[in-house]
């Protein structure tokens, strides 16, 4: 059996000659930012309804997302990233209201069945789209963009493929990231 060793990037980078400067939140302290939001489903919504729960800067490096749901009757939900839609946070205009279109409507997680209360549960990488190798990245970056398009992301709850049949429950999450 070998014995193993091993150092990962940040501490590689501080062993380096020179020291290979870390940015806050690319394995370098940095202070963690939280913010949580939360929505009433209605009635019967079908599939494909949204519901933007939080806004965060498209160069947030996301380390925790969770998710919660008091009991929709029925009901799965996707966890996605969108555009934010807003007209005065520096998202571009082109930009605003839709999908990040690199990633589908499943970034951090698919499916998550809301016919019952769902407590508070760590969907970051549920659908496997965001590994531990992207979290130190800028989302923008994460998402497979080539460049930061500046302004904000919405971490919206998307109805899948299974609708909505009593509703009237709160659903939201909780980000936690580094800027």
């Amino acid at each position: 059996m070998t014995t193993e060793a091993l150092k990962s990037t940040p501490i590689t980078n501080l062993d380096a000659v020179p020291v290979v400067a870390l940015t806050t939140g690319e394995g370098a302290p940095g202070h963690l930012r939280s913010v949580s939001g939360y929505v009433t489903v209605s009635t019967t919504m079908a599939a494909g309804s949204t519901y933007r729960l939080v806004r965060i800067p498209s160069a947030a490096k996301v380390k925790q997302v969770l998710f919660e749901s008091e009991a929709q009757g029925a009901g799965a939900f996707n966890l996605s990233v969108y555009y934010s839609d807003s007209t005065v946070d520096g998202t571009q205009p082109a930009n605003q209201g839709v999908i990040v279109p690199t990633t589908g409507d499943q970034f951090f997680a698919s499916d998550i069945d809301c016919s019952s209360a769902v407590a508070q549960v760590d969907k970051t990488n549920e659908s496997g789209n965001y590994t531990l190798a992207l979290r130190n990245k800028p989302l923008w970056s994460a998402l497979g963009l080539t460049s930061d398009p500046g302004g904000f992301f919405d971490i919206v709850a998307v109805v899948h493929t299974t609708a909505v049949t009593t509703g009237t429950g709160k659903l939201g999450v909780c980000v936690n990231y580094v800027e």
